[in-house]
C-alpha cells in the first residue's frame, strides 16, 4: 500500500458512504438527541480520562540510563519511578454509576455500557497509580495478560504460547544504526519529526509534533499530536513509527472527531488492542512489521505475563536480556512498559490485536478503512453497522 492508495482508498470509501446516506426519519433524529444528551455527560469522564500522561514517570530518562547501566554491569535493576500523585475517583464512580441506567434504555445500549465499564477501569487505574496490588488486578481485565486465546492460522492458541514461538526463533544477526535524531534545528534536516509531518501531509492531515524526553515508546499519538522519545532512531524504524501513528492512530482519530457519535472519537470500549492492530497491519502493507519489531512485540507479551506472575522488575529485564537476546536498552524499555504506575501493562494488547485484526481482514470480516472510521474495536463493528 502506498501513500497514494491510502488517500483514494478512503477518498473511494467516503463517497460510497455519501450516496448510501439519507435523511434521517424524525425516530432516527429523536434517538441521535438521546445519544448525543448522554454523551454529553460522559464527556464530563471520557475526556478527562488519560491514561498515558500519568503513567509516563517524571523522572524516566534519568531512572531509564541508571537501570540500563545497573542491568549492563550484571545487577540486579531496581526502578524508583516517581509518578504523578493518584487522583480521586469516588465522584466520578458514582456518576458514571449513575449514567449506567440511562445509557441501558437509548439505541445501541451496549456499546455505551460496555464504554461505561471501561471509564470505570480507567478511573480506578489512576486512583491506584503506583500500588501494585490494586493496580495489577484492574490492569489485567483492563489490557489482558498474556494467558488470553488468540485465534491463528493454525487454531486458538495462548498468546503467551504464541509470542514465546516468535522469541524461539534465531538470534538476530545484524542491528541497524540509529542515526536520526527526532527533532532537528535545521530546516530540512532528516529526522523523524519531518518524516511524520511529510506524511501527514500526504495523507491531508495537520500535526503537531512534541519530543518527550521522559516518554518510554518511541512515539505515542493524542488526537491531532504525535509526541517522539528524544532519542535517535534507525531509518527504518523513523519510518514504521510515521506510518504507524499518522496512517493508522491520527486517522482514526481525524475520522472519529468527524462522525455524529463522540463514542468514535474517544474510542469504543476495550478498542485499545484492535487499535493498535489496525496500525501494526499497516505496517506490515508497508512492509516494515519485520521480525525483529515482532520480536519485540513478543517481548512485551512476556514481559507482562512476568509482572502479573509476580516477577520483580530486574528479574524481567534480566531475564529478557540473557535468555532472549535482547539489548540492554530493550530489555530495560519493555520492562518499564508493563511495570510503570505499579503495572499498567497494557503492552501484550499491540500482538493481541494484531493478530485479531489479521484474522478479520484475511476472512473477510472488515476492512482497515472501517476500522479507520474512529477509533473502533471489531466487538462494536456489528452495533455500528446498525447505527
Amino acid at each position: 500500500m502506498t501513500l497514494r492508495g491510502t488517500q483514494r482508498s478512503l477518498r473511494k470509501a467516503a463517497e460510497a458512504a455519501e450516496s448510501r446516506t439519507a435523511l434521517p426519519s424524525h425516530e432516527q433524529r429523536t434517538a441521535l438527541r438521546a445519544l448525543h444528551a448522554l454523551e454529553s455527560k460522559l464527556a464530563l469522564v471520557a475526556k478527562s480520562v488519560r491514561l498515558l500522561p500519568a503513567i509516563t514517570a517524571r523522572n524516566a530518562a534519568q531512572e531509564r540510563a541508571r537501570l540500563q547501566d545497573e542491568l549492563r554491569r550484571g545487577q540486579m535493576p531496581s526502578p524508583h519511578f516517581v509518578y504523578a500523585q493518584p487522583r480521586p475517583c469516588h465522584a466520578n464512580l458514582r456518576w458514571l454509576d449513575h449514567l449506567r441506567a440511562e445509557a441501558a434504555q437509548l439505541p445501541a445500549a451496549r456499546l455505551y455500557l460496555d464504554k461505561i465499564e471501561e471509564l470505570e477501569l480507567d478511573v480506578a487505574l489512576l486512583a491506584s497509580l503506583g500500588d501494585a496490588r490494586n493496580v495489577r488486578p484492574l490492569a489485567a481485565r483492563r489490557f489482558g495478560t498474556g494467558e488470553e486465546l488468540v485465534a491463528t492460522h493454525a487454531g486458538p492458541v495462548k498468546l503467551i504460547e504464541y509470542a514465546m514461538r516468535l522469541l524461539s526463533g534465531p538470534r538476530l544477526q545484524r542491528r541497524e544504526q540509529r542515526t536520526l535524531p527526532a527533532s532537528s534545528e535545521r530546516d530540512g534536516a532528516p529526522c523523524l519529526r519531518g518524516l511524520i509531518e511529510r506524511v501527514a501531509h500526504a495523507a491531508g492531515l495537520e500535526v503537531a509534533v512534541r519530543v518527550e524526553p521522559n516518554l518510554t515508546a518511541g512515539a505515542a499519538s493524542g488526537d491531532r499530536t504525535v509526541f517522539l522519545a528524544d532519542r535517535l532512531f534507525t531509518p527504518r524504524e523513523a519510518w514504521r513509527l510515521a506510518v504507524h501513528e499518522v496512517l493508522g492512530h491520527l486517522t482514526a482519530a481525524e475520522n472519529g472527531g468527524l462522525q455524529p457519535l463522540r463514542l468514535l472519537e474517544w474510542g469504543t470500549a476495550f478498542s485499545f488492542a484492535d487499535q493498535e492492530g489496525v496500525a501494526l497491519s499497516i505496517e506490515a502493507d508497508f512492509g516494515v512489521l519485520d521480525r525483529a519489531r515482532l520480536r519485540a512485540l513478543a517481548g512485551r507479551v512476556l514481559a507482562t505475563r512476568s509482572m502479573h506472575a509476580g516477577a520483580a522488575f530486574g528479574e524481567t529485564a534480566r531475564a529478557l536480556h540473557r535468555e532472549h537476546n535482547f539489548s540492554v536498552v530493550e530489555a530495560i524499555a519493555i520492562s518499564e512498559r508493563a511495570y510503570r504506575g505499579g503495572g499498567v501493562a497494557r503492552d501484550a494488547g499491540y500482538l493481541r490485536g494484531y493478530l485479531r485484526v489479521r484474522e478479520a481482514l484475511a476472512g473477510g470480516l472488515t476492512t482497515l478503512d472501517e476500522l479507520r472510521m474512529g477509533r473502533v474495536g471489531l466487538d462494536a463493528l456489528p452495533e455500528l453497522r446498525a447505527l
